[in-house]
């Protein structure tokens, strides 16, 4: 099986596609970015030839260009999601406190919605644009162009990215992934699709309350990434009819499993 890379932008299900590309490359072949590509520089050079050699998957966090060329030459692999419902996950996770940054940068201080999304915090900005043109880190601005950046964005997307989908389509991206990557495993289920389990859900007993100024303010910080997203569906979908995939199976299927990333 051919190596692979997963660009694992946050929250965009990436924990629940990296217990299905497990099942396909095997849990103990894998390379895992942490996020701080120094470290991840250093600890990939300090693997011998053969335990290079033997690794069949890279995921985590990490932008589209490492600067690692070993690993910016394989096949890669990304998931996009509506940024406006990212941004929301993203707040949500970190009023839950699973992010031992955002807990840091709080200082345990209460969460606070409105002083959340006015921080500046470089994750709620245009993440998903960053990460397909970003070198090294995934969050830092980028020294572009506003137009500079999205086209590049989706030139990246389109022919860095071997093959992209799309959480609001995830069936339907996995079938995109299974004949892309001519996928073989006994974990199929009804619809020959890799069987996988969502994971890392939302806790309901404590869901914020977007109102309005709210979502605006999310449209103003992501106006690439909203624009990116709308030229990758239409992209997605076309890909999608050369395969004539039922779509509306997925769509019934989700809706009554009550799919939540």
């Amino acid at each position: 099986m051919q190596n692979l890379r997963f660009v694992h932008i946050p929250k965009t299900a990436g924990t629940t596609f990296t217990q299905i590309l497990n099942r396909q490359y095997g849990h103990n072949n894998r390379f895992q970015f942490t996020g701080d590509i120094k470290v991840d520089k250093n600890n990939f050079c300090q693997l011998t030839s053969t335990q290079k050699n033997n690794i069949s998957l890279f995921i985590g966090h990490a932008p589209i260009y490492t600067g690692i060329d070993f690993i910016d030459g394989i096949e890669t692999v990304t998931l996009l999601r509506d940024p406006i419902e990212r941004v929301k996950s993203f707040c949500q996770h970190a009023a839950e406190g699973k992010s031992e940054y955002i807990n840091d940068l709080l200082a345990g201080t209460q969460f606070n919605l409105d002083n959340f999304l006015n921080r500046g915090i470089l994750e709620l900005n245009n993440l998903q644009t960053k990460m397909l043109v970003n070198t090294g880190k995934c969050a830092i601005n980028f020294d572009l162009s506003q137009e500079q950046a999205l086209t590049t964005a989706i030139k990246n997307l389109t022919a860095k990215i071997t093959a992209f989908g799309l959480v609001e389509y995830f069936d339907e991206s996995l079938m995109l992934f299974k004949k892309t990557f001519n996928w073989q495993t006994p974990h199929f289920n009804y619809f020959n699709l890799p069987s996988y389990q969502s994971v890392n859900i939302k806790d309901k007993t404590k869901l914020l309350q977007f109102e309005p100024h709210h979502i605006a303010k999310i449209k103003e910080l992501n106006k690439l990434d909203i624009e990116l997203y709308n030229q990758a569906k239409e992209i997605f979908f076309k890909r999608l009819e050369r395969y004539k995939f039922p779509l509306f199976l997925f769509r019934v299927k989700d809706k009554l499993r009550g799919f939540v990333r």
